[in-house]
């Protein structure tokens, strides 16, 4: 019988949190800076790093600062609102 070897980390629900959101990133603002925001504190959240947020389950405040990253990119007009919303 062999046994598990599946990774308990990167199969975690939080490690797919990180790749979806490094993965968006990515097109904002490519591979490079978007790893390296990932690892940045950052005001948005309370000066934590997003890693940080993922691990304590601040999805809703990280979805905030990537809109943030966005607006600044300029992709989206101020005020930003959700698609769907009039």
């Amino acid at each position: 019988m062999a046994a598990d070897r599946s990774d308990p980390i990167s199969t975690s629900p939080l490690a797919l949190q990180a790749f979806n959101v490094t993965k968006h990133l990515d097109r904002l603002i490519g591979t490079i800076e978007a790893q390296m925001w990932m690892q940045r504190s950052n005001p948005h959240l309370g000066n934590i790093t997003p890693i940080d947020a993922i691990k304590t389950r601040r999805s809703d405040e990280l979805q905030v600062a990537v809109r943030i990253v966005a607006m600044e990119k300029g992709l989206f007009e101020e005020p930003f609102l959700p698609p769907g919303s009039n």
